[in-house]
Parts: C-alpha cells; structure tokens; sequence
C-alpha cells in the first residue's frame, strides 16, 4: 500500500508540474503577444516603411513596382477598412501572422505528436511566438511585401498540413488554401513563389504519389485569384504581365543586386564564437530537459518555470541575458537535431516516418524560399522565418513521441522558442533600424494620416511636426503630388499626405537611382509633374542626382521658391538626416507643363519604359 501511495503521489506532483509549466507558458505566451501589441504604436522608420505606407494607401498610380511586388494592392483595401490608423494596421498585421504561425504549428503537433487538444494549443502557441520575429528590424510591424511573403508560406504549409487528414471537406479545404497562399505569395515576392510552387510539387511527390489532381486543383485557384487581380489592377493578364516584366528589368537598372543570376547562390553563415557557444549551449540544455524529463520531472520542471520568468523579465523589464543573434536562430535548431541524433545510436533517425521526414526538409528549406531573390544575405534574412527551423525540429524529433516523450520533448522546445522570440524582440526595440534606440524612452505623441496616433522620439516628433506646419503654411494640400529627391524620406511625404511621385519611393542608396528616377518619373503626367513639389537634401550621402533628375521633365531649381526648411538631425549613431528643403513651383502649370512636354519630345528614348 504504501508503495501504491508513492506512485500515486509521484503521478500527482508530475500532473501538477506539467500543469503549472503549461499554465505559466500561456501566461509567457500572453505577455509575448501583448508586448508587440502594445509597441505597434510607437516609433516610424523614415525609410522602409514609408515605401511600405505610400504603396498601400494609394498603389493604383504606379506602372512600376520597384521591387517587383504587388503587396500594396492586397493591403491597400486593409488600411482603407481601418481608416489609415497605422498602429490599427499594425495591430492587424500582427495578429494574423502570430494567429497563422499558431495554427501551422498546432497542426504539426496534432499530426505528428500524441498530446492532448489543450496541451496542443498551450505547446503550439509558444512555439508560434517565434513567428513574431519577421518583424524584427527594417521589417517593422506595419504591412510589407517580406511580411506577407511570410504570410503566405504559413497559408500554403496549413493547407498542406490539413491535405495530408482525413476527410474531404478537410483536403479540399487544404488544398484551396494552399492555391490561395500560392497567390498570395506571388504579390508578395514572385521569386518566392516560384521556389514555393517547386516545393509543394516535391512534397506533393514524396507523400502522395497516387494522385496529382488536387495539386492542380490549388494550381487553378491560384491562376483564378491571379487573373482576377490582373483585371482588377491591369485591366488584363497581358498588362500584369507588362508590368512585373518591366518591374524587373527596372530592378536591373537600379543595380540593387536582384538579378536572376544573383538569386541562386550560396551565402555564408555570418556567425560569432559567442553566438556559437550560445548555441551549443540552449541545444545541450534543451536535450538534457527533453531526456531527463522523461525520468526526473522536479529538476528539469524548475529549470523550464526559471527559464519562463527570465523570459517574462526580458519583456517587461528589458534587461536581456542572452543577446541572441540571427545566426543563432538556426544554429540552436541544427545543434539540437545533430546532438538527438547522437542519442541511442541514431533512434531518431532510424525511427523516422515518411512524413515526419518530408516535413522537416520542407521547414528546413523554407527560410532560403523567403529569401530567394534578395539582395541581402539569405541566412540573415531567412533568419526572420525562424518559426520554421523551429518546426524543422518539431517534426525531425517525433519518433519520440512514440516513446511517450510528446509532452517532455515540446514543452522545452516551446519554452526554447519563448526565449528565443523575446530576446530578439527586446533587440529590435531597444536598437529599432533606423530610428532613435529604445522604443521605451519615446514620449512624443504625433498625430498622423487617418486620424491616428504613434509614440515618436523627441527629434523626429520635431522632425516631421515642423516639415507639417510650414509645408501647410506655405499652401501643401492634401494629395498634392511631391517628387522625392532626398533617397531616404519616403515617411515625410506620407505624413504630409503627398503623393509620391515615380515610386513610392526613390531610393538613393544604389548606382542606378538616378536612371530609375528619370525612367519612372517619365511615367508620370507632365500635368501632375508641373504643379508638384520637390523635396532635396542637397548634402545627404544618399539621393538621386537633382539637378538631372529634375531637367529630365523640364525643371530647374530656379523654377521653385523654398517653402520648408528642415534643420538635419541624427536618427541613430550611424543614420543622420542633412538638411533638407521642400520647393514650391512657381512657374505657372502651363509654362511647366509644356516645358516637361518639350522636353519628352526631344529625348523619346526616356520614354520606352511607357510604350
């Protein structure tokens, strides 16, 4: 009797444990989810996201998207549903990227692993908290064609995930799902797409080889959805097509490194003896927990609840311990796989289904489909994807499900991924890419575009209050159009409600900026051209050559009056705004506009991108 006490007593604490673990990880999860939340009210990137806020609220006037995306159409009628409100936006954004990271990892949990609902919902929300790393740096939490790249990765893996279960509602579902993620994915980044589509074929190969017709079947939705976009944006698949060819070819003008040719490489693993001891280090720690937990639950059980409050600390307090780095993201994963394998003589391995293998290839390899025809670094930028290196291990590891281990393998990994996801979280906003550092000290409330309001920095509060108030002063309406030469304030005009003209935004950064300026701006009416603003920063490292730029639709410099002029400012130790100035024309719209015709007609080889 005392005996049967004892086990009862052992079961009892072991119920407890896991219980309180699984209780504090939702908590932690919360806290996580809550976190963002509340941050996607403060702080604005001058840069990326004004190219990303000019595109979405007003796409339809660009012939050219540069880079060659389509995200601005899709979002275009979310920030219209949500009057302009850019934290709404964000909050939105946020939302159903941890809401789709949470279902594709509650799916692979419940298809490879025998938990319960509960747990599974409990083990599969950690998890997906690592989803809210794609906003980390120049991604920002507003809308953006990486964004929704990721988006639609999460959308087409769901629908495979529900594909492979029985039942035929379920499968047409998955499938239906994984046409309309294609689709997705293609006004997102059609290179992505392109890798994507190659992917899904090959899984599609390896686990269902006696029958290709749903994969047509989501082939056709996808070829739906495209052709009804086409007509809805181009009037016809023939101008879509027109335009993304274009698009390209513009990239190349640009010399931003996105040709075909640079999309297939190898890039190296940027990593640091620290990062990597780091690594070594969570991978030991998480094995231990997963192995010893199936026999000795009080240690590892402590160990999980210390490593949940220090996560709970990084997001509330800031301080964080660990510092992880991108490289990390997957070196934690690859050191896991490669030390489960050592375990019983390559069990893992050997105990490996069909599926489960199928599946952690796939995760592997997704990261690199999302960065696919970047110029950055793959493995920094697939980095941002990291919920699927998690998942690659959430699936390599489930032969141990089969001996009971289900709950002592993915509550480690779930806590890891809680770790993982704040200390990334707490980098970017302690050091935000280009902006002030530390969110946390912003107390400069800016009202903004559609009645909204976000939590700026004292400098660019000023920045951009001042640019307002003498613009308006000077006679700015709204939708007024605005040409851009500064290569780095695209925010600007979408504060002051300006149409950008060319591009959502011209960028200064590359050798061809200039080229690209003329090229897009020939696109443009000379009547709107003849009455729109010029914005310059003379002394800036990076802008468009002006004084081209501007003769390239018949204007000069002596044509316009200063109406604004805005004092430099440093945005963070290595990122400064020069002076800027915001010209007035004040020629007459019939002498400009007839200047800018002139001008066209003696230099028809500008016009070819409008043929």
């Amino acid at each position: 009797m005392p005996r049967e006490n004892h086990f009862a007593n052992g079961r009892t604490l072991s119920v407890l444990l896991e219980r309180t673990l699984l209780a504090l990880s939702a908590v932690t999860t919360s806290i996580l989810f809550a976190w963002l939340l509340y941050y996607s009210s403060y702080g604005l990137n001058l840069e990326d996201e004004g190219f990303y806020l000019n595109f979405i609220a007003n796409p339809f006037p660009y012939a050219i998207n540069s880079p060659p995306s389509l995200f601005g159409f899709v979002y275009h009628w979310p920030y219209l549903w949500v009057g302009g409100d850019i934290a709404v936006l964000r909050v939105t954004n946020v939302t159903l990227t941890m809401a789709l990271g949470w279902i594709l990892s509650f799916l692979a949990i419940r298809r490879l692993w025998t938990v319960g609902w509960l747990q599974a919902a409990v083990l599969s929300a950690g998890i997906a908290s690592m989803a809210s790393i794609v906003f980390r740096v120049r991604l920002t939490l507003t809308p953006s064609y990486y964004a929704m790249a990721f988006q639609s990765l999460l959308i087409i893996m769901i629908g495979l995930l529900l594909a492979d279960r029985p039942g035929r509602m379920r499968q047409a579902l998955g499938w239906t799902l994984v046409g309309v993620g294609g689709w997705f994915c293609f006004m997102a980044k059609p290179t992505t797409a392109a890798a994507i589509s190659l992917v899904v074929t090959l899984y599609v190969v390896v686990l269902r080889r006696k029958s290709l017709l749903p994969m047509l079947g989501a082939a056709l939705v996808a070829l739906a959805l495209l052709i009804m976009t086409a007509y809805l944006i181009d009037g016809g698949i023939t101008r879509l097509v027109a335009r993304m060819v274009n698009s390209a070819e513009m990239e190349i003008l640009l010399g931003a490194g996105h040709e075909v040719f640079r999309s297939f490489r190898i890039d190296w693993l940027a990593t640091s003896r620290s990062q990597v001891a780091i690594a070594v280090f969570l991978a030991i720690a998480l094995l231990l927990s997963i192995l010893i937990g199936s026999t000795d639950k009080l240690l590892p059980s402590l160990a999980l609840a210390a490593v949940l409050i220090v996560t709970i600390a990084i997001a509330l307090l800031g301080t964080d311990p660990i510092s992880i780095q991108p490289s990390t993201l997957f070196l934690v994963p690859a050191f896991t796989c490669l030390g489960a394998m050592l375990y019983r003589e390559g069990l893992v391995l050997r105990t490996q289904a069909a599926t489960s293998i199928a599946l952690a290839l796939t995760f592997l390899v997704l990261p690199h489909v999302f960065a696919l025809g970047s110029n950055l670094n793959y493995w920094f930028l697939g980095a941002y994807d990291a919920l699927f290196w998690m998942l690659a291990v959430v699936a390599f590891l489930s032969p141990f499900a089969q001996q009971g281990r289900s709950l002592a393998t993915l509550l480690p990994l779930s806590v890891l991924a809680q770790l993982l996801t704040a200390s990334v979280i707490n980098d970017s906003i302690v050091n935000p890419f280009r902006q002030v550092k530390d969110l946390r000290s912003y107390t400069a409330v800016m009202p903004m575009p559609g009645g909204g309001k976000l939590v700026l920095s004292e400098s660019l509060h000023h920045y951009l209050a001042t640019a307002r108030a003498q613009a308006r002063a000077a006679g700015l309406e709204v939708g007024t159009p605005v040409v851009d030469l500064t290569g780095d304030s695209p925010s600007l005009l979408y504060v002051l409600e300006a149409r950008a003209l060319g591009l959502p935004w011209l960028m200064g950064w590359f050798p061809g900026s200039s080229a690209v300026a003329v090229e897009t701006l020939g696109l443009e009416n000379c009547a709107d051209l003849a009455k729109a603003w010029v914005l310059i920063e003379p002394e800036g490292r990076y802008h468009p050559d002006q004084a081209s730029v501007m003769a390239s639709f018949g204007a000069r410099q002596a044509d316009y009056a200063t109406a604004a002029t805005l004092d430099p400012f440093v945005v963070d130790g290595d990122y400064r705004i020069d002076r800027q100035f915001l010209f007035k024309p004040v020629r007459s719209a019939a002498s400009a506009e007839q200047s800018c015709r002139e001008t066209r007609r003696q230099g028809p080889e500008s016009q070819k991108w409008s043929q």
